[in-house]
């Protein structure tokens, strides 16, 4: 039997968009249920401007960091994890964060996308303090922070096209036929174009990641967080996906910031940040 797919007009945000792939041992933090009920972003983007986006004109140090510290667990079982971590990525800047398993990247990457709620210090990540925000509040950040993960997380039954339309979804003003408009036409930028009404099934291993990176931009965020996006790939797949996303960030003034142990894509990067033991340990200029 043939299945129907479902238009993105009015469709929910199904919470596998957002994979498991994003949290230590691959799982989603246990406070992140707040990308709202069944897994949807709320429409309530108050304070960020129209569609959740900063004022324009408005320029700062997208992350800025002091004093973070976090650990897992209570009493006699806490682990930290962090350790009075600072970190500062500047607007339009490429930053590789390297370390080995066990370091605390995924963790500070968790903290910084408004995954996870903070214990100690300050962490501002397009001029919102997350230190004492309130899931509500980490919920209307996120809105403005595209993602990228190891795995793709495409809904398999949705076209690329319907996949990277779905980001949109927010935006409850903007009609379906404007969305998949505007996915069509990232897509096309990201060199799918002739793809986009295949299923994830029917494009290679690049291709999905490529479908993945189109999601991220296509709401134009403020930030981009990428947790291992070449991992999954080979060698010419992932320096094409890693040099592909720097490019189409770099065309857009948006900054990065990702988690990777692939030496292969570290000549993309501004500054390569290294991290051991819950601790930065290394920045210098790639």
């Amino acid at each position: 039997m043939r299945r129907v797919l479902p238009r993105t007009h009015g469709f929910q945000r199904p919470f596998g968009l957002w994979p498991e792939g994003f949290g230590e041992g691959g799982a989603l933090p246990e406070d992140s249920e707040g990308f709202g009920e069944g897994g949807a972003l709320p429409e309530d983007s108050e304070g960020f401007g129209e569609g959740g986006a900063l004022p324009v004109g408005l320029v700062m140090d997208p992350i800025k960091i002091s004093k973070l510290t976090f650990a897992y667990g209570e009493g006699e079982l806490r682990r930290p994890v962090l350790r009075d971590v600072a970190l500062q990525v500047h607007a339009g800047e490429v930053v590789l964060l390297t370390g080995p398993s066990g370091s605390g990247k995924t963790t500070l990457l968790t903290l910084i996308g408004a995954l996870r709620a903070m214990q100690e210090g300050s962490c501002r990540v397009l001029g919102r303090e997350l230190m004492g925000a309130s899931e509500h509040e980490r919920v209307r950040l996120r809105r403005s922070i595209g993602f990228i993960f190891q795995n793709h997380n495409l809904l398999g039954f949705l076209t690329a096209r319907q996949n990277v339309a779905m980001a949109l979804e927010v935006e409850a003003a903007l009609p379906e036929r404007d969305r998949l408009a505007r996915a069509g036409a990232m897509l096309a930028a990201v060199g799918l174009d002739g793809h986009e009404d295949k299923l994830p099934a029917k494009l290679s291993g690049g291709q999905r990641q490529r479908v993945a990176i189109a999601r991220a931009l296509v709401g134009e965020p403020g930030l981009v967080l990428a947790d291992e996006p070449t991992a999954a790939l080979d060698k010419v797949s992932g320096g094409e996906v890693a040099h592909l996303l720097r490019d189409m960030a770099k065309s857009r003034g948006t900054p990065i910031l990702m988690v990777t142990h692939d030496p292969r894509i570290l000549d993309i990067a501004d500054r390569v940040v290294a991290m051991e033991d819950g601790r930065i340990v290394e920045a210098a200029a790639a």
